[in-house]
């Protein structure tokens, strides 16, 4: 039985059955039923209110992106090919994820900090793509709210999850991004 959940997973994700590294030995050494919740919550989002297919796989694939993750990117990227997500798109999903690492990381140090004169200093990073990206402000703003909780950037997250309600979003979409985000952070440390 678990064998066959682990075979399905990897079914979803585009891998094949000969696919193993020590996580995913480990978890069929132990019986672990923990692949068939992560499979039960991938699969989730298939019925997702909120997020279409499309958007599913953008998201997925930032978040991989962001967590260095080739095996679920190459995955994310087919799955966002087969929702009809163009070249332009799929680019503008990473260059999302690489522009947050970024601007989360520097965000962060602003906040962590908390003084008046690092909040004064101009950041002076480049983020052209953010005034007319590919996917339209609004989802990138989603992305970047992903991207963004996954690298635990508190001061980016309310900005986004501000300017994503501000374009007429909702917290339900918002909150079923942050859901896949984690799914995602979850998977990767079982594929890889």
């Amino acid at each position: 039985m678990l064998s066959s959940t682990l075979n399905d997973l990897l079914a979803d994700l585009g891998l094949t059955e000969d696919y193993s590294n020590p996580s995913l030995e480990q978890l069929i050494k132990g019986e672990s039923k923990y692949l068939r919740d992560l499979r039960m919550n991938l699969k989730g989002f298939r019925r997702s209110k909120e997020l279409n297919a499309k958007e599913v796989a953008l998201i997925s694939l930032a978040i991989a992106n962001a967590l260095h993750n080739t095996v679920l990117e190459k995955s994310f990227t087919a799955q966002a090919r087969e929702a009809e997500a163009t070249e332009a798109e799929i680019a503008d999903a990473i260059a999302c994820s690489s522009l947050l690492s970024a601007n989360n990381v520097f965000y962060r140090f602003r906040h962590y900090m908390g003084k008046d004169s690092y909040e004064t200093m101009r950041a002076g990073l480049r983020m052209n793509i953010m005034m007319n990206p590919v996917l339209g402000k609004e989802f990138f703003e989603l992305v970047s709210l992903a991207v963004s909780a996954v690298n635990g950037c508190e001061a980016c997250v309310k900005s986004h999850e501000a300017s994503l309600l501000g374009l007429g979003s909702t917290e339900a979409r918002v909150f079923e991004s942050v859901r896949l985000s984690a799914v995602i952070a979850s998977l990767s440390r079982i594929i890889y």
